[in-house]
């Protein structure tokens, strides 16, 4: 089973408990050294087995396992079983099949540590495999258990070496060595699973609780970019459109300067205004990003559908021939008529940056029960008219009126006009948002 990394940052972000118990989090925290323990601690009770034979002539047999080549298998057969232990997190599905093996052969008292071993090796595999390959693990344990012991002591009556052979065994014997090895090794077994089980369901538990961090902090990202991006359109919006009625208005009073004062003074009244409004508005739309606690500006309510008549009048007045027309009843919330309105002020706006006062345009928005189209057409800039601002845009009142848009499923089209000069800006909101229209 494949566990996932998660870093000390991680843990502080999804404010992990401590876990309980002094070792355990000891043993937890350096692995190494619990199995350089466990396998100092093997070949050290190997050891003192060895010796205890060695001290006890053991049966008689010249030290039994001890005695000429049979006492390198011996050496071999510990340091197998050292290395198994030694690397039981890793391999422990090979290092059980390693120790059942060791277990063949009579090895005198060192049949304790290589039992010990065992279990060890047993309980290792539900914990770091599954609960399927500690089954099979059983199953491979006990058949060597019993096998090993069937085998060492009934070799004689095949001609083994007396260092091989134990005593024989009668068959109530064997059963009583079967029932009591299954009851150990069964023992081992449910105790790995239940450690393994429980390693796995909090490993499962950490990794969600990760991964809702992450998507929180996800979710927080694209909010914040959402917003960005909500608060540059306004700022498009709102620069956009009084810098250009100032720029115009600001052109007609010098040219009428000398001519007419008075028209030329109201004229730049009429500038002076719109750049104190465009600053309010500016003022209030970044009041919304200070901190908690912060000194306020004064909010007002966005501009809706109400305002549309005002905003074309602001246009007429700049010396824009603009008509506007009406049509229905325009259905939808406030955000909805704030899109429309920004819509046809970016529309006019664009109309006197690339196409001055010179040109005709008009305003359309048609509403009905199904949708709300919104139109604006302009006859082109005069010939030879030269506009200084021409070419200072950026695309991106375009782009942000197409994003308008998409939030409410409508669509977006602009372009040059087909067979008459001038451009046009169409959008199309439904009247209810697109998963209500589907469950009609």
């Amino acid at each position: 089973m494949t566990q996932s990394m998660a870093t000390p940052q991680d843990a502080a972000e999804v404010r992990l408990p401590r876990p309980p118990g002094v070792i355990r989090r000891a043993f937890a925290a350096h692995p190494k050294a619990v199995d350089i323990t466990i396998v100092v601690t093997y070949f050290f009770g190997a050891t003192v087995m060895t010796l205890f034979d060695a001290a006890s002539n053991y049966d008689g047999n010249a030290l039994g396992y001890l005695a000429g080549p049979v006492a390198i298998l011996s050496v071999l057969r510990v340091l197998a079983v050292g290395a198994a232990l030694f690397f039981r997190r890793r391999f422990p599905f090979a290092g059980l099949i390693v120790v059942s093996v060791a277990q063949f052969g009579d090895h005198g008292a060192q049949m304790v540590a290589t039992s010990v071993a065992l279990y060890f090796l047993l309980y290792a595999v539900p914990v770091y495999r599954s609960v399927r390959a500690g089954w099979l693990a059983l199953g491979i344990a006990l058949t060597s258990t019993v096998l090993s012991t069937l085998v060492a002591r009934n070799l004689e009556a095949l001609g083994a070496p007396s260092v091989l052979v134990a005593s024989p065994v009668t068959l109530g014997e064997s059963i009583s060595i079967t029932v009591m090895s299954a009851v150990w090794l069964l023992a081992v077994l449910m105790l790995g699973i239940n450690l393994g089980n429980r390693r796995r369901y909090l490993q499962a538990i950490i990794d969600r609780a990760h991964q809702l961090a992450r998507e929180r902090d996800q979710l927080a990202q694209l909010a914040v970019a959402e917003e960005r991006s909500r608060i540059a359109r306004e700022m498009h919006d709102i620069v956009a459109h009084s810098v250009s009625v100032m720029i115009a208005l600001s052109e007609g009073a010098s040219r009428t300067m000398e001519a007419a004062p008075e028209a030329a003074a109201d004229a730049m009244q009429r500038s002076a205004e719109t750049g104190r409004t465009a600053l309010a508005e500016m003022r209030r739309l970044l009041g919304a990003l200070q901190e908690p606690g912060a000194e306020c500006v004064e909010l007002a309510p966005q501009p809706g559908t109400a305002e549309i008549p005002d905003l074309v009048r602001g246009f007429s007045d700049v010396g824009l021939n603009v008509s506007l027309e009406i049509d229905g009843q325009i259905v939808g919330d406030q955000s909805k008529e704030l899109a429309i309105y920004r819509i046809i002020q970016e529309a006019l706006t664009n109309v006197l940056r690339y196409a001055g006062t010179a040109t005709n345009a008009s305003v359309t928005v048609r509403s009905n029960t199904v949708e709300t189209v919104v139109e604006v057409r302009d006859s082109g800039a005069a010939p030879g008219v030269v506009l200084p601002t021409t070419g200072l845009g950026s695309g991106r009142g375009l782009a942000g009126l197409a994003e308008r848009v998409r939030v409410f499923g409508g669509n977006f089209e602009s372009g040059a006009q087909q067979g008459a000069p001038g451009w046009f800006v169409r959008a199309t909101l439904p009247v209810s948002p697109p998963n209500q229209q589907n469950e009609h």
